[in-house]
């Protein structure tokens, strides 16, 4: 076999010489001195170990609960095992049993006892319980077939990973709230409200979120309205710090959710506040800004339930001071940057203060609060101090099966009766697309074990899919296939009958439809078995199967597809290890976000920059008529941004196969490096970090990408001789001057003209 694989042989090793088993083995086990030495849990291409310390914290959580959790992805080369996906949970295991890891509160939902506990301070019994548990584990191993090429297996692996990564669709907060709160009577008061009210749905989300979504999904509005519902009780500076806020949002809306004997009531309110905050926005002259929205409800909450008479507000007077307030101030509501600290603290303080000049109201307790802190510990139960005992442990783990193994043709069948529920309330919409719906039934059709299907038998006998249903859906989708819904009616899944779209190995399938494929292949997919595990309501009394969908669903930190961890999976080797040499090198100054050791999680932001810039330069020099910098408006001024990231996706993966594209990639990075390096010499040798910050106008040296692409913009358009000549301050003033001219672009002028034609000018 040649040293480059070619896609026949790819497919022939995927096809037929690709073994997987399946078996699970305890923590105690897999983690013996032995299995340590043989695992390799960070080969190159994985990312960085980024999980926090809640996160990390809520993982040995679940462990401990006997929740279920995500198999390990093996891959086994004879002398090594090399973890292809799971690095994160296998190291947080790792660094917890070597005492590297203490049990933060933010991560602890049931067993609070033991925050800031480690393995080595734990009960004797529960260290047991941990030892014992069992983790799943595929293991692929290449069979039949002379030992590969390292370059082979390396494509192989990538492979691998790639499949088990793209797919993920992790839960988003507003969606992991649905969930929780699927029984609180609030919410269900809030959702038999508006689940009927289109045109509302969509006032809320238009003024309030930002966009209206295309979906009828109602979770995003649901978590808007349970947090203004008590944003009014969080002092703003103790809620812009971002310190355990959803702990307390959820902890305060907890409070008032179990101590409120009139849901409807409380809902009457919230909506009535919602109206009078839409009436006064209605009046604003100034452009649409949630910003300055979000902050009047605040204000009207806090007004209203202090009984403070509002009418001011709507009046002429209040009306034009409002308007000629928020024309002065609208640098007060800028989007960029607004989640941070300083920018929430200043527009509720702005609205504050524009509103107490009209009815003399002081919000100083609702900026400030130094009780506060005191009042959240009183709120929190007291038991939580109390010592874990481990028959309190015993009631709350779940007690499941080992999966049973069923085939497709079966659960399809029982999908289409009465007895199953693929979505149940807690459960989000259908969230898959037609190329994550291919790539599942490529595996399938390949062998490729898929996740197990989780599955909670009620007590009516019903069983409800806890995880799995977007799997589920893409397999009815391609077959055509109906089930019941959770109203009795038969329905189809969003994606029916829907052509393969790029299948990476079966290319010869794609653009069929089931109907398309030969008999054996359809016999494959009917015939292929799915690992289930069953949870029977009577062995398991208080287990609750929202925790569980919660827990496998949320997915913390999950790779981004158009990102340097996901493109680090399978770049060419050559490229990833210039591009990481070129971010090592230069990290000290050079760098979008500074590496602050293991406190911080490293998201590979910096090599991505590396790769952008990169790309960008490329593009320049082999596609001048690629349009692949952006420029836009934004709070009145222009910024850019990357075109589109799938293209620089495609580019790398075709880097794979083609050599003298390589090349010329492998070429710009040298370019990017050398122009870093003239960067380098032009800086104060004695604070390199500083002085870069100064040529970016960056006081306190917080830097976006949009500084770096002005920067290389400019420096790439100067002949070599000019680029070394250039003196510090010509690069600054140079810098300064097409900053200033960003923020007023001439009117009426097509930005991306503009912007290029007064880099040309500049770039001289």
């Amino acid at each position: 076999m040649s040293l480059y694989l070619n896609q026949e042989d790819f497919e022939n090793i995927f096809k037929n010489h690709i073994t997987t088993k399946v078996y699970s083995l305890s923590l105690k086990t897999l983690f013996s001195k032995r299995r340590v030495e043989k695992i390799k849990y960070d080969p190159y291409y994985q990312r960085n170990y980024v999980w926090d310390n809640s996160k990390a914290t809520f993982f040995i959580e679940s462990i401990l609960l006997g929740t279920d959790v995500p198999p390990l992805i093996f891959f086994n080369t004879g002398s090594t095992i090399e973890v292809i996906d799971g690095r994160q949970r296998y190291e947080t295991i790792k660094k917890f049993r070597n005492g590297e890891l203490k049990l933060s509160i933010k991560g602890l939902t049931k067993l609070t006892q033991l925050q800031n506990m480690q393995f080595s301070t734990l009960d004797a019994e529960i260290q047991g319980l941990l030892d014992d548990a069992k983790i799943r584990i595929f293991e692929f191993e290449i069979f039949n077939e002379p030992r590969l090429d390292a370059t082979l297996e390396d494509k192989i692996k990538k492979e691998i990973f790639r499949r088990y990564n793209s797919g993920i669709t992790p839960l988003n907060s507003a969606e992991i709230d649905n969930a929780t709160y699927d029984d609180d009577s609030i919410t269900n008061e809030l959702k038999a409200r508006i689940i009927d009210n289109p045109e509302f749905i969509s006032l809320v989300e238009k003024n309030f979120l930002g966009k209206v979504f295309k979906n009828d999904d109602t979770s995003k509005v649901l978590q808007f309205m349970r947090r203004y519902l008590v944003l009014s009780s969080f002092p703003i500076s103790t809620y812009a710090s971002g310190s355990n806020r959803t702990e307390i949002m959820d902890l305060l809306y907890g409070v008032k959710s179990q101590n409120t004997e009139n849901p409807d009531e409380i809902c009457e309110s919230l909506f009535y506040n919602l109206d009078k905050t839409l009436e006064l926005i209605k009046h604003l002259k100034i452009p649409a800004n949630k910003l300055v929205n979000e902050a009047l409800l605040w204000a009207i909450f806090i007004l209203i339930e202090e009984e403070v008479d509002i009418s001011p507000l709507f009046s002429p007077e209040g009306i034009i001071h409002i308007n000629n307030y928020l024309t002065n101030h609208q640098d007060d509501f800028l989007s960029e940057n607004s989640h941070h600290y300083k920018s929430i603290i200043k527009r509720h303080k702005s609205i504050s203060e524009m509103i107490s000049t009209l009815l003399n109201f002081d919000f100083s307790l609702f900026i400030k609060n130094d009780d506060f802190k005191h009042s959240v510990k009183e709120m929190r139960q007291s038991e939580k101090e109390a010592k874990l005992k481990l028959d309190e442990l015993a009631s709350l783990r779940v007690q499941k099966p080992e999966p049973s193994l069923i085939p497709i043709e079966e659960i399809v069948e029982e999908l289409n009766g009465n007895k199953y529920l693929i979505r149940p309330s807690y459960q989000r919409l259908e969230k898959i697309n037609v190329f994550k719906a291919s790539a599942i039934i490529e595996s399938i059709l390949l062998g490729i074990n898929l996740p197990p299907l989780f599955i909670y038998k009620n007590r009516n006998g019903v069983k409800e899919v806890i995880d799995g249903q977007q799997r589920l859906l893409s397999v009815l989708g391609f077959l055509g296939k109906s089930y019941q819904d959770e109203n009795g009616i038969t329905t189809y899944p969003k994606c029916c009958n829907f052509k393969l779209s790029r299948l990476k190995i079966l290319h010869e399938l794609n653009g069929s439809r089931f109907e398309d494929l030969d008999f054996n292949l359809q016999d494959k997919i009917y015939d292929f078995m799915l690992s289930v595990i069953e949870i029977d309501s009577y062995l398991n009394n208080n287990f609750d199967p929202v925790d569980l969908f919660i827990r496998l669903n949320n997915k913390p930190y999950p790779i981004k597809e158009n990102s340097f961890e996901m493109w680090n999976s399978f770049m060419d080797r050559d490229v990833i290890r210039y591009i990481k040499e070129i971010t090592n090198d230069n990290i000290e100054w050079f760098y979008i976000k500074q590496r602050n050791g293991n406190n911080s999680s490293d998201r590979m932001l910096n090599e991505e920059l590396i790769t952008l810039l990169g790309y960008n330069l490329y593009n320049s020099k082999y596609r001048p008529d690629y349009t692949s910098l952006g420029f836009y408006l934004r709070d009145s001024k222009v910024n850019c941004r990357i075109t589109e990231k799938k293209d620089v996706s495609a580019l790398l993966e075709k880097i794979l196969t083609d050599i003298e594209l390589k090349n010329r990639f492998l070429e710009s990075i040298g370019d990017i490096e050398k122009i870093i390096s003239i960067l380098k010499s032009k800086l104060s040798p004695g604070n390199l970090k500083n002085s870069l910050n100064e040529v970016f106008y960056k006081e306190g040296g917080k830097r976006y990408l949009v500084d770096f692409y002005l920067l290389f913009q400019i420096m790439q358009r100067l002949e070599h001789s000019r680029q070394v000549s250039i003196t510090f301050k010509e690069l600054q003033d140079k810098m300064a001057l097409v900053k200033s001219k960003l923020k007023n672009p001439e009117p009426d002028v097509q930005q991306q003209e503009y912007f290029e034609n007064l880099l040309n000018e500049i770039s001289v």
